[in-house]
C-alpha cells in the first residue's frame, strides 16, 4: 500500500498542477471589456456630446438677449418620385445640392449643432453668431437614408423632429432608425402625435400632443426630449403656455429666420431650405 507520505506528496502535486492550470486560464482566457458607469460609448466617428437630461433641466436663457445663430429647416432630401407634385418638389433638396450645401458649411468656418446644444450654449452666455443647426421635420426615411448618409461625412449632426404617431409608417423612419441617430449624437425632437393645428385644439387635445409625444419619444432614444416643432408653424399664446408646461424648453416656427430674444424660447425662427437655396450667399 501507498504510504501516508506518499499519499500527501501527490496531494500537493495534484493540487499544485490544478492551481497552475487556473492561474494560466485567468492570465490567458480573453476578458470581455465592461465599461465602467457613467461612460458614454461612442463610435471612432466624432459625434457631438450627448447633454445629459439633468444638465438641461438645470439650464435656463438669461432674459433680454439677442441670439444671433442660423436655424436651417429642411424636409425632404434625396431623389423625387415620379408623381412629385408641386408641394412635394418645394420640400425637397436633392442629395447632390444637400452634399454641396453641407460642404459649403465645412468651409464656412461656422460650427454645426442641434437645437439642445443651442439651448445649452445661450444658457452658458457663449456665442452663436457662428452656429448652424441642421433641423429636419416630419421624420421621413429619406432623413435617415439620405441626408444623414450625407451628415455622417461630414461630421455633421441635426435635429430631427418626429411625428410620434406616424413612426414605422410608409415614408417615415423607424424606431430603429431613430434610435441610429440618437445614439450618433444627434437630436430627436418633438413634432407632436398627428400633426394638427395646435392651435385649434381643445386643452385636453392639446395637452396630450404634447406630452404623448414627448414621453414616447423619450421612452424610446432614453433621452430627454426638449425641442418641438409646431405643425405647419401654427401656435399662439395658449399653446406656447401649453408647450412650456409640456416640459419643452424651446420651439421653432416656420417664421422667416432672423436674429431673436431669449425672451421668446417658443418662437425659434428658421430659414427654410430648398433645392434652389443658395446657402453660401446666406452665410
Amino acid at each position: 500500500m501507498m504510504s501516508m507520505a506518499k499519499k500527501t506528496k501527490r496531494k500537493i502535486l495534484v493540487v499544485g498542477i490544478i492551481a497552475a492550470l487556473i492561474a494560466l486560464i485567468i492570465i490567458f482566457y480573453p476578458k470581455k471589456s465592461v465599461a465602467p458607469k457613467n461612460t458614454v460609448l461612442v463610435s471612432s466617428a466624432s459625434v457631438a456630446p450627448t447633454v445629459s437630461s439633468q444638465v438641461l433641466a438645470d439650464l435656463k436663457w438669461p432674459s433680454n438677449r439677442t441670439v444671433s445663430v442660423r436655424i436651417l429647416m429642411y424636409h425632404h432630401v434625396g431623389p423625387l418620385p415620379a408623381d412629385a407634385d408641386d408641394i412635394r418638389k418645394g420640400l425637397t433638396v436633392s442629395t447632390e445640392n444637400f452634399d454641396k450645401q453641407l460642404e459649403q458649411i465645412k468651409n464656412s468656418g461656422f460650427r454645426v449643432a442641434t437645437m439642445a446644444g443651442l439651448y445649452e450654449a445661450v444658457a452658458k452666455g457663449e456665442d452663436t453668431s457662428k452656429t448652424i443647426v441642421l433641423t429636419f421635420d416630419d421624420g421621413y426615411d429619406d432623413n435617415f437614408s439620405y441626408a444623414w448618409e450625407a451628415m455622417k461625412k461630414y461630421d455633421f449632426v441635426g435635429t430631427f423632429f418626429i411625428i410620434s404617431g406616424k413612426i414605422g409608417q410608409a415614408e417615415y423612419m423607424t424606431e430603429g432608425q431613430i434610435k441610429e441617430l440618437a445614439a450618433a449624437g444627434n437630436e430627436i425632437g418633438s413634432h407632436t402625435v398627428t400633426h394638427p393645428s395646435l392651435e385649434k385644439l381643445s386643452s385636453g387635445k392639446l395637452e396630450t400632443e404634447l406630452v404623448d409625444s414627448k414621453a414616447a419619444l423619450e421612452k424610446l432614444t432614453g433621452r430627454a426630449v426638449i425641442s418641438l416643432c409646431y405643425p405647419a408653424g401654427k401656435f399662439s399664446d395658449v399653446v406656447e403656455k401649453a408647450v412650456e408646461q409640456a416640459g419643452y424648453k424651446t420651439a421653432v416656427t416656420t417664421a422667416a429666420w432672423k436674429p431673436f430674444s431669449t425672451d421668446k424660447p417658443f418662437e425659434v425662427p428658421r430659414q427654410r431650405m430648398s433645392d434652389g437655396t443658395d446657402l453660401k450667399k446666406l452665410l
